[in-house]
C-alpha cells in the first residue's frame, strides 16, 4: 500500500495562533492508499475527555453532499452558528485561532468559524485546508488571478505548480502564478518575456523551467527559462523553427526534444529539434516522416519516444512513429486503429501507453481508447470511454489508474470525469468537476491529488481551480 504524505504544515494560516508547532502524526485511509497527515492524535478539538465532549464523525449525509470520506474515517462533523457543515479531521485546541463569539467572524479568509469544536465554549477558526483532507471527488480551491485556457502548469520541484501564459479570447497572456498546494492560494510571480499560447513547458533536471515557442499572433520560435530560485525569467536561444500546438519531451539524456506544429505561413512541420540546457543553443535532429500538429509524444520506459496521430491541415493521422535518441532517427511503428489528433497519450505504469478521444477525420469527438505495447510495436483497442472527448486531459494516479477529465464532447464542453482501470481495462465514471472546462491543465501534486487550472467552455475562459 503506497503511502502519501499530507501535510498540514503544522496549519500555518492566520487561523493559526502565533508560531507554528510541529505535530504528531495522524492518519487514515482513502483509496487504497495510507495517507499520514500531521495533525494530533491525542488531545484535539474533536475529542476533549477533560470536558467530557465529543463530536459525531462524518457522514455523507450530514454534510450537504460535499463528498466527504464515511465515517469509519477519523473525520468530525464541525458546525458554524448557522448549522452549516464542515468535515474535517482532529486538530489541536491550542494552535487555532478563536473567533468573536458574537461576530463570528475569522481573521483569516481562509477560515471558518465553527462553535461545537470541543475548545470549550470559545468558538474557533477552523482552516479550510483542513477540510479538504476529509473530502472526495472534486472541491475548489484558489482562483488564478486571469482565466486562462491554452496555457501550461508545471509542478516544480519544490511542489509548487507554475502556471504561464494562455489566451482569455481577448488577450495573449505573458502572466505567471504559482500554487501553493499547502495553503490552497496562488501568487504572481515573474512575467514570461513574451505573451504565449499553445506553448511547451519542461521542467528540466536542474528544476529549471524552459518554455517554448506557441502563438500570439505570431508564430513564436522564442524560448525562455524560469529559475525558481530568484523567480526570474531569462530568454535562451531561439528555436530553428517557429512552431505552436509542437510537443516538448525530456529525454533520458537530458536533452529536450520538440517535434512539429504549426509554424509560419500556417505550414505544418515535419522538423524535429533538440535543445541542450547545459549550453542553452538548439539543434536539428532526424525530420518525422509525417507534418502533424495537436500529437502526443511519449517517454517511453526504453528511452524512444512515441508519437501517435495529429493533423496536417487537411488529414488526421493514425500513423506512429518513434525517435531513438542514440541515432537522431525516427522509424515507423504499426498505425493506431483510429485516426486522431487532440488526443491524449498516457505511459502506464506496465510501460503500455494509452490513447483516448481526440478528433477523427470526419472532425467528430471520439470515445475510443487503444493501448501501445513497445515490446511488440502494436495497437489493441481497449473499452471505449463513457463519453468522447477532444481537449481533455488524462492523469496517471498513484494507484496506476488513469483520471481522464473535461474537454470538448459531440456538441458542448463537459465537466465529465472518468477512470481507466489497466487492471481490467474498463472505464467507471468519478464525480464530475465543478466546472465544464476543455483545453484546461491537470498537474498530479505531491499529496497526489490532481490539480485542474483554467480552460474555456468555447466561449468564455476562467480562472477557477478544483482539485480532485
Amino acid at each position: 500500500m503506497r503511502s502519501i504524505t499530507v501535510l498540514l504544515f503544522v496549519i500555518a494560516l492566520s487561523s493559526v495562533k502565533g508560531q507554528t508547532t510541529q505535530l504528531p502524526n495522524y492518519s487514515c485511509s482513502e483509496n487504497n492508499a495510507s495517507i499520514q497527515f500531521t495533525l494530533s492524535s491525542s488531545s484535539h478539538s474533536a475529542s476533549n475527555s477533560t470536558s467530557s465532549c465529543s463530536l459525531q464523525q462524518c457522514n455523507t449525509s450530514l454534510n450537504n453532499n460535499d463528498n466527504c470520506r464515511l465515517s469509519s474515517t477519523p473525520c468530525f462533523d464541525y458546525r458554524t452558528i448557522n448549522n452549516i457543515s464542515y468535515c474535517a479531521p482532529g486538530i489541536l485546541c491550542s494552535i487555532l485561532e478563536r473567533c468573536d463569539n458574537i461576530t463570528q467572524i475569522c481573521s483569516s479568509n481562509n477560515s471558518v468559524c465553527v462553535i461545537n469544536s470541543c475548545c470549550s465554549s470559545q468558538a474557533v477558526c477552523l482552516p479550510f485546508l483542513a477540510t479538504q483532507m476529509c473530502k472526495t471527488g472534486w472541491f475548489s480551491t484558489g482562483n488564478m488571478s486571469a482565466a486562462r485556457y491554452a496555457h501550461t502548469a508545471s509542478v516544480l520541484l519544490n511542489g509548487l505548480v507554475l502556471v504561464t501564459g494562455g489566451f482569455d479570447f481577448s488577450n495573449y497572456l505573458n502572466s505567471v502564478e504559482l500554487y501553493d498546494p499547502s495553503t490552497g492560494t496562488w501568487t504572481t510571480t515573474g512575467s514570461i518575456t513574451e505573451a504565449r499560447s499553445a506553448h511547451t513547458a519542461s521542467l528540466l533536471s536542474n528544476g529549471k523551467v524552459l518554455i517554448t515557442g506557441g502563438y500570439n499572433g505570431s508564430f513564436l520560435n522564442s524560448a525562455e527559462l524560469y529559475d525558481p530560485l530568484t523567480s526570474i525569467w531569462t530568454t535562451t536561444g531561439n528555436m530553428i523553427n517557429a512552431r505552436y500546438s509542437h510537443t516538448a519531451s525530456l529525454l533520458s539524456n537530458g536533452l529536450v526534444l520538440v517535434t512539429s506544429g504549426e509554424g509560419a505561413g500556417n505550414i505544418v512541420l515535419n522538423s524535429a529539434e533538440l535543445y541542450d540546457s547545459s549550453t542553452g543553443t538548439w539543434t536539428i535532429t532526424g525530420n518525422i516522416t509525417n507534418a502533424r500538429w495537436g500529437h502526443t509524444a511519449s517517454v517511453l520506459s526504453n528511452g524512444l519516444v512515441l508519437v501517435t496521430g495529429g493533423y496536417n491541415g487537411s488529414i488526421v493521422y493514425n500513423s506512429a512513429e518513434l525517435y531513438d535518441p542514440s541515432t537522431g532517427t525516427w522509424a515507423s511503428t504499426s498505425s493506431m486503429t483510429n485516426a486522431r489528433y487532440d488526443h491524449t497519450a498516457s505511459v502506464l505504469s506496465n510501460g503500455k501507453v494509452l490513447v483516448t478521444g481526440g478528433v477523427d477525420n470526419g472532425y467528430i469527438s471520439l470515445n475510443s481508447a487503444e493501448l501501445y505495447d513497445p515490446s511488440a510495436s502494436t495497437w489493441t483497442t481497449t473499452s471505449n470511454m463513457t463519453n468522447p472527448r477532444q481537449a481533455h486531459t488524462a492523469s496517471v494516479l498513484s494507484n496506476g489508474k488513469v483520471l481522464v477529465t473535461g474537454g470538448y464532447g459531440i456538441s458542448s464542453a463537459l465537466n465529465s470525469a472518468e477512470l481507466y482501470d489497466p487492471l481490467t481495462s474498463t472505464w467507471t465514471a468519478t464525480s464530475n468537476m465543478i466546472n465544464v472546462r476543455q483545453s484546461h491543465t491537470a498537474s498530479i501534486l505531491s499529496n497526489g491529488r490532481v490539480l485542474v487550472t483554467g480552460g474555456d467552455d468555447n466561449s468564455v475562459s476562467f480562472n477557477s481551480a478544483e482539485l480532485y
